[in-house]
């Protein structure tokens, strides 16, 4: 079983360091992380590397700011999404990877979105979770989920730690002790990290992006979803042109990568390979 020290690497782009695991060889993948406090690209898809690893060439990608990553000094006027994409790309030069597949889940789907809209030619397919980017049509915004975020923003503590993850995870049966600290412990880490200098221009609208997707995407959902809402599954399906959607029932929330790995790994590896 692959861990994190053994697979664990690191470059320098444009003056910043990005930590990144890395397993297994074939067609690159790319996956990132979502947002809020204590997110990481392992604690994300560590559930999923095994098997993935025997297909692709995966790659876990922490973005600047997050995981132990360091922070990229904004452009002027320069957006998160742009940011974050700017930050891929440099990766991919640095690591000789011209093309790959992309996972982006929650917050960062929104810079994968970006990413295959302006540069197609780097892409081969999409893997999308739960987007933080569409229209809500039926559910009250902001969800139970971005609020408990925010609140652990404002002041942050192990007890609002563990409403997020409660959040995360509705089953509390999946859901442990070590899970919860592992978070608790990256995200005030992430806290204790130097501030960029240059602020980012906050997130650009992503919807007409997505329209002006022309790579295939897969859409994955959980239906007890409490941090982006189930019903923004409609608003992506009516706005990309080439997709599918994959929706869990039976609880199944946030972390669909740790909820339903192997269903996850076999969706996944599926849509990709064929």
């Amino acid at each position: 079983m692959l861990d994190f020290e053994s697979t664990s690497r690191r470059c320098e782009i444009e003056g910043a360091t990005i930590l990144y695991n890395e397993a297994g060889d074939g067609p690159p993948l790319l996956c990132f992380h979502g947002g809020g406090a204590g997110a990481n690209a392992w604690d994300n898809t560590k559930w999923n590397i095994d098997v993935l690893s025997k297909s692709f060439r995966v790659l876990l990608i922490n973005l600047p700011g997050y995981g132990g990553s360091s922070h990229l000094e904004a452009l002027p006027g320069e957006t998160q999404e742009a940011l974050f994409v700017r930050a891929i790309c440099a990766v991919m030069d640095k690591l000789g990877i011209e093309r790959a597949n992309f996972y982006g889940t929650s917050m960062s789907a929104a810079a994968v979105i970006y990413l295959a809209n302006k540069f197609p030619v780097r892409v081969f397919k999409v893997v999308l979770k739960s987007p933080a980017a569409g229209r809500t049509f039926l559910t009250v915004t902001p969800a139970d989920g971005i609020e408990a975020l925010n609140a652990f923003k404002e002041e942050p503590s192990r007890e609002k730690m563990v409403r997020i993850m409660r959040l995360f995870v509705p089953n509390n049966d999946l859901l442990t002790e070590d899970m919860i600290e592992l978070r608790y412990k990256s995200a005030m880490d992430a806290r204790a990290m130097p501030q960029p200098r240059q602020q980012h221009a906050g997130n650009v609208d992503i919807r007409p992006v997505m329209e002006g997707l022309t790579v295939p995407v897969l859409l994955l959902w959980g239906h007890q979803d409490r941090m982006v809402p189930l019903d923004g599954a409609l608003s992506a399906l009516s706005m990309i042109p080439d997709i599918r959607v994959h929706i869990w029932g039976g609880g199944v929330g946030h972390f669909i990568e740790f909820e339903r790995p192997a269903e996850f790994n076999r969706v996944v590896t599926d849509f990709l390979l064929h």
